[in-house]
């Protein structure tokens, strides 16, 4: 635009100077051809100032000339310019969006990494939630929730995943769980993710099969024969290993019956260190650990060893828990059951001339559902059981 405004300008000029000179040299024509005299005035002076300033013009217009290369030049150089810096931003654009994409692949969305899978979608209340992940930060710390529809947290544990970022872990669901929606939510800083399941109304299949065990007395002497009693899961293995306190180890199992049932005997030798042993015992992957007491001497010197067994492992609140057993003739037998939040009830009875005794508890239809411990003491002698309440 300024190129095109200078050269007009230029044109103009140029028809104004020769406009000029045209119009001198017709006056001076005429003016010579109006006085025909001899003498011809002498105009050389006019002339060579006019051709000075002609000159001067034409020097002029080549300056300005000069000076329009010099700035097409330099617009010629910002165009240039203009170019280069549309290119540089081009490509700036295309590096941050690489880098935006090296940045997504390298630092992966964590919550999108994390994946939570249920061994079921459907659950009665007192099952257990088998529940495997992948795609956790390894070693990492991992909470794990049971929330229901409302978004509040029925129960929470914690666990850890692997060196892989595997997460295997159970969570038992409260016997008294009302029925609906839940879901299992797994959290780990900003690592999320949950699996939805439903718990309908019911009872567990696997109440039947809750793992319990006991001994039928806490002493015994060398030739004893010690039972260890309980319930497990039908028709399995239940294996127990009897450990003495310096580490010496024996063993003994039996099968569950088709009730859930078992008893395994395992005799005192002779030879058995005394003092207190500890038997753990295991089945279906559920283990218990119950301890027993091995006395010097025989059992033939008269003394009472104290018993305690439950008539039943598992009852029903308003039920009547009933403690039978052997201790000192004639002296007292003191129980108190503790409910899985630490509430305590006692009771007590007098045991027998012949050293038996039985103690009766009535519980009732508010009672707390789950584990309660029941301690039973005589002469210095105590017993520790556990029954549920479901």
């Amino acid at each position: 635009m300024l190129r095109d405004y200078i050269s007009l300008t230029l044109g103009v000029l140029t028809l104004l100077i020769a406009s000029g000179a045209v119009y001198g040299i017709l006056t001076i024509n005429t003016q010579i051809q109006a006085k025909p005299e001899t003498s011809i005035p002498d105009y050389s002076n006019e002339l060579s100032s006019l051709k000075s300033q002609v000159n001067s013009m034409n020097s002029q217009i080549n300056s300005m000339n000069t000076q329009l290369s010099t700035m097409s030049t330099s617009l010629s150089t910002l165009d240039s310019m203009k170019n280069s810096l549309t290119d540089v931003s081009a490509k700036l654009l295309v590096l941050e969006k690489n880098s935006n994409q090296i940045s997504s692949t390298s630092t992966p969305s964590t919550s999108s990494l994390l994946t939570v899978m249920l061994d079921k979608s459907v659950y009665l209340p007192g099952n257990t939630i088998n529940i495997a992940a992948v795609g956790a930060i390894p070693l990492k710390a991992i909470q794990v929730e049971l929330i229901d529809s409302s978004g509040y947290i029925v129960t929470s544990s914690q666990t850890y995943a692997d060196s892989s970022g595997k997460i295997s872990y159970s969570l038992q669901i409260p016997s008294a769980q009302n029925p609906g929606n839940y879901q299992v939510k797994l959290v780990s800083d900003q690592q999320t993710s949950s699996s939805l399941l439903v718990i309908q109304s019911g009872t567990s299949t696997t109440s039947s099969s809750t793992f319990t065990a006991q001994t039928d007395k806490s002493s015994y002497y060398a030739n004893d024969m010690a039972q260890i009693s309980g319930t497990g899961v039908p028709n399995t293995a239940v294996t127990g290993v009897f450990t003495s306190a310096s580490g010496s180890t024996a063993t003994a199992g039996a099968t569950t019956n088709a009730d859930g049932t078992y008893t395994i005997f395992f005799k005192i030798l002779p030879s058995y260190e005394t003092g207190t042993w500890t038997v753990t015992l295991t089945n279906a992957g559920q283990t218990k650990s119950v301890s027993m007491y091995i006395v010097p001497g025989s059992s033939s010197s008269g003394t009472y060893t104290f018993t305690a067994q439950t008539s039943q492992s598992t009852y029903t609140p308003g039920s009547v828990i009933q403690v039978t057993g052997t201790g000192q003739p004639n002296t007292t037998v003191s129980e108190v059951l503790t409910s899985p939040s630490g509430i305590t009830y006692s009771a007590s009875s007098t045991v027998q001339s012949d050293s038996s005794y039985s103690v009766f508890f009535q519980t009732s239809a508010s009672f707390q559902t789950g584990s309660w411990t029941i301690t039973m003491s005589n002469s210095g002698q105590s017993q520790t059981l556990h029954v549920l309440l479901q």
